[in-house]
This record gives structure tokens, sequence and C-alpha cells, in this order.
């Protein structure tokens, strides 16, 4: 594999760690020659994502309000990568905490980049099967989660009409349909 660009130099632009940091670069292309300035790179903490299926093959969906998008949203629970943790356990852990349940069987289904030009974090996303409910689910960081369990025919009928707003949730349920082979022809 090629080497890619070289970073001649790097200036922060904004702190707001833990959650957010820009960075402008100025950098070398492959030829060795062309030198781009003010390339903006953004760096935000890996999450999780997670397609969690329940014996009665249903699909917990959490809707809450995103201030992002200015409305509610319909996703895959999800959450941040703490500092100190693996991503299979902050998996396990936003699970229980956005819906109250707990699985038994764990699967990654890949960590994929949002942007691969500026970076913004990577999603590591898993299949949890067999997901039972063992608490009610948490409260939420700043507000209310409510929690909706889809049935695999509804939950595929959203998934086509772009109902979930997030492109990792919607990566997620497709890479789950098709890790259960229940992903639907065209």
């Amino acid at each position: 594999m090629k080497e890619g660009w070289k970073t001649l130099s790097q200036r922060q632009l904004l702190d707001c760690s833990p959650w957010l940091r820009v960075f402008s670069e100025t950098v070398q292309l492959e030829d060795g020659e062309t030198v781009v300035e003010n390339f903006y790179r953004v760096e935000i903490p890996s999450y999780v994502v997670i397609f969690a299926v329940t014996p009665g093959q249903t699909v917990p969906l959490v809707e809450q309000y995103r201030h992002g998008v200015r409305g509610y949203t319909l996703e895959l629970p999800a959450g941040l990568v703490e500092e100190g943790e693996d991503p299979l356990t902050s998996a396990r852990r936003e699970l229980r905490e956005e819906t109250g349940l707990v699985a038994s069987e764990w699967r990654s289904l890949g960590a994929f980049v949002v942007d691969p030009n500026r970076g913004c974090g990577q999603a590591h996303i898993y299949l949890a099967r067999d997901a039972v409910p063992v608490a009610a689910p948490g409260p939420g960081e700043l507000q209310q989660v409510v929690v909706h369990y889809y049935d695999l025919e509804r939950l595929i009928a959203l998934w086509r009409s772009g109902g979930s707003v997030t492109i990792a949730s919607t990566a997620a349920i497709g890479l789950g349909l098709s890790f259960l082979g229940t992903l639907p022809e065209r």
C-alpha cells in the first residue's frame, strides 16, 4: 500500500475535548510536489452502534431529541467508547443503559469511519442476539429516551424509507439484516 499524503504542519483550531477537536493541516500529496494548505481534519471519539435482536425477533430503536438535527430521531442504541473501555464493553454498557437489555451473543459487524477525508470518529457496529430485559431503560444523558420495538418486517420498511436519519444506524441496520439473512431483495 502507498504511503499517502505527508502532513507538513498542523494547527489546532478548536479543542472541545473530549467531544471534538478541529485541525487545519498543510499536506503534501503523493506526487511529492503538490501542497494543500488548510486541509481540515475533525477528531471525535469512537462510538458503538448496536443492532440488538430479542428472542421474539424484534429490534429496539431509541427515540430521542437530537439538537444537532433540531428534532427527534429513531435510531439503534449507540454511544461513545469511554476512555479505558474496549468497544465491546462499551456496546454492552450502552445497550443496557439505553434499553435495559442484555444479550447473550455478540458479534462485531465491523468498524467504519464516517468521513474518510475528514476523520469524524470510528463507528464500531455490533450484532447482539437473544437480547432480554433485565432493567428499565436509563433516563438518558440530557432527556428521556423512549424505546420502540420493531419486528423485522416493520424495521425493513423503516430502513427502506429512510426513517432512521443517522447514517450509522442506517448502515448498522443493513449489516444486521444482512447477517441475519433477512436483507430483502430489491
